[in-house]
């Protein structure tokens, strides 16, 4: 028998019935069967759809970190209580269970995470050391088993088909239309006995009805395993079966838990658009928005230049100031000075015991006093870049303090290991902990070393996504087509107001290398809309006529941000890819009203589109052009698809739509 448990939060609940423990969002239930070894899920429950998925196989979810199975075990603790991680994610019921292995010589924790009325739930393994001995400790230095099982949950679906997803990183090698961000495979039924896939963070199982799903919260990208990171297994039998626990056998401590990686378990009922919508809601939950401190418009002064010399004297404070000035009159709410202000290694003003991340005192002979009281006086907050690992504790608290920094970005770090992962974790947990949450961080995902990934580490801050410049490298030259497929494709399957969205000049673009000055300034712009928008270059270059074309934008834009940010966003239209009608919709589910960014790509030879959008089946619709203030009533059919009209190619619009 299990202890006694009944604690609520809000729509969330978690009890215990005999020999189940019982978990529920007031969407997902799921329940598992105590079996003396461990945990074994045995329903998966949609509580507004009223389906099912069961099992009565197994005898835990997870295998041990040794990839054995679990022996006998005692359930030590068995707690739930409300909580939002130190301030990081939402509020949600938390449940804990403590197993002891005594002949394994471990003690494993599972974390539930039941966010109310969420599509679903989050799991947590951590793993403890109760004995080892030498021997132990050399067989486990010399390797062996890796990838254990982390999570399982039932199918038991005929007709399943199943779905694979994941990201790619190192988006500098990824700028050519055919070189896709998002990779997507489908497996049609029947499932033949087993099915394993190693690149994906996320699988699905799925019918015409609907389906479930398994995400790992990890590093992982498509391109780059990362850390013990391991795939999936779809077992005619067994269920879909998440593996690689996130640390190797030698990785875990005697004296502490150590944790693994999350894993998200999702349902929805529907097609394509109600998966999508699963996954973005549980990453609104897991990665929620300050509107106080995550909504900015961003200039960064890195990326006007490929030449290393200009692009750093542009992070000097003459440059700087500058800059904010530009900023301020542009409507830009924030300056990140990238590479170029710190001291660099082996100058004269090095001094003992730094890392040299402090402002340069050839470049800032007063410190950051000059260029935070301008930022002050004019209403630009400032952010700053360094490495993410290189930078101590001790200097980001220096910088913050003397600066007055809102975002960081952190960049070029390479985590191999469990330690490097959580040393960094770490460090930047505790520093936006000392901050009051004042802070964020930007996690760069531009190169392939593993890195922090998409579904990883989102809790601090933001996704940097890729660099985009005028001319050179060639690979990372400015095409509006690509940066927009780019956040259409992110757009599927996560939280877009998350993401840094690129803008670049279009009038210093190469025009042997991309046809970037054969749009306007505009149209640039509101690519970035339905995200973060990053300017990422020098304002300076911009002209008058340029700066007052863009002004105007971001002027209406901040009129209806907040409210852009608080609805789910949803690529519409075609992928892009130079000829296509294409764009996203942000929709505020409670209010009945949203909003559209439409692009007809410069290749497209037609005026007018038929768009089929998401919650807008059979309603009057009111669409208003945020930039004309023009209104245009339609009637919508069952399929919620209004027809626009954009008479050139490249064309844009802003528009707001009203149920009436």
């Amino acid at each position: 028998m299990l202890p006694n448990l009944d604690h609520q939060f809000s729509n969330a609940r978690a009890h215990t019935e005999g020999e189940s423990l019982i978990v529920t969002t007031g969407w997902m239930r799921r329940e598992w069967r105590w079996t003396g070894h461990g945990l074994a899920t045995t329903l998966i429950h949609d509580e507004l759809n009223n389906r099912s998925w069961h099992t009565t196989r197994g005898e835990c979810d997870w295998e041990l970190p040794d990839a054995s199975q679990p022996p006998k075990a005692t359930l030590t603790s068995l707690t739930a209580s409300v909580e939002d991680d130190e301030g990081f994610t939402s509020k949600h019921l938390c449940v804990r269970a403590e197993f002891d292995y005594p002949t394994a010589g471990y003690a494993i924790r599972l974390t539930l995470w039941a966010y109310p009325l969420a599509p679903g739930l989050r799991t947590l393994l951590s793993a403890r050391k109760t004995r080892q001995s030498k021997d132990e400790i050399k067989a486990n230095i010399q390797g062996g088993p890796r990838n254990a099982r982390a999570e399982r949950i039932p199918i038991d679906k005929p007709r399943c088909t199943r779905r694979w997803i994941g990201y790619y990183n190192a988006t500098q090698q990824r700028n050519d239309t055919h070189l896709d961000i998002l990779k997507q495979s489908v497996t049609a039924y029947p499932l033949n006995g087993r099915e394993w896939c190693d690149w994906a963070s996320a699988a699905c199982v799925e019918d015409e009805h609907g389906g479930i799903a398994l995400v790992k919260e990890s590093h992982k990208c498509v391109n780059q395993p990362g850390h013990v990171t391991g795939g999936f297994v779809c077992d005619e039998h067994d269920g879909l079966s998440s593996d690689g626990w996130g640390m190797r056998d030698n990785e875990i401590s005697t004296d502490r838990y150590t944790d693994g990686w999350a894993t998200w378990s999702l349902l929805w009922s529907g097609g394509d658009f109600e998966r999508t919508l699963a996954f973005k809601a549980f990453d609104r939950l897991r990665y929620p928005i300050d509107p106080k401190r995550d909504i900015y418009i961003q200039a960064n002064t890195w990326g006007s230049t490929d030449n290393g010399s200009d692009a750093r004297r542009a992070g000097c404070e003459q440059s700087v100031l500058r800059e904010i000035e530009r900023c301020a009159e542009m409507g830009i709410d924030s300056l990140q000075i990238d590479d170029g202000w710190q001291v660099p290694p082996g100058n004269s003003s090095w001094q003992p015991g730094e890392n040299g991340w402090r402002p340069h005192p050839e470049s800032y002979p007063d410190g950051w006093k000059n260029v935070r009281t301008r930022a002050q006086q004019l209403g630009v907050k400032l952010g700053l870049w360094a490495a993410a690992q290189p930078v101590s504790l001790d200097e980001l608290k220096a910088n913050f303090t003397e600066g007055g920094f809102t975002q960081f970005k952190l960049d070029f770090a390479i985590l191999r290991t469990k330690a490097e992962i959580d040393e960094l974790m770490a460090k930047v947990r505790e520093f936006i902990t000392w901050t009051g949450h004042k802070v964020r961080i930007n996690w760069d995902v531009t190169e392939n070393p593993a890195r922090y990934g998409y579904f990883f580490a989102r809790e601090y801050g933001c996704i940097y996504l890729e660099n985009r410049k005028p001319a050179k490298p060639v690979g990372v030259v400015y095409r509006p087509h690509t940066v927009l497929r780019d956040l259409w494709q992110i757009a599927q399957y996560l939280n877009l107001h998350r993401f840094q969205c690129s803008i670049q000049n279009v009038e210093r673009t190469d025009p042997q290398i991309s046809d970037a000055h054969l749009h306007d300034h505009s149209y640039a712009t509101a690519i970035a809309l339905m995200g973060i928008p990053l300017f990422f270059l020098e304002t300076k270059y911009y002209t008058d006529n340029a700066v007052q074309e863009i002004r105007k934008v971001l002027a209406i834009y901040k009129q209806h941000r907040d409210a852009i940010y608080r609805g789910v966003v949803h690529p519409i239209g075609n992928k892009p890819d130079n000829a296509s009608w294409t764009g996203f919709q942000s929709h505020l589910p409670d209010e009945n009203r949203g909003y559209l960014t439409l692009y007809r790509e410069r290749c497209n030879p037609q005026p007018d589109a038929t768009i089929q959008l998401g919650w807008l089946r059979n309603l009057k619709v009111r669409f208003t052009d945020l930039l004309n203030e023009r209104s245009d009533d339609q009637q919508l059919g069952p399929d919620g698809s209004p027809t626009f009209t954009l008479p050139h190619a490249p064309g844009f619009a802003f528009l707001r739509y009203d149920a009436i």
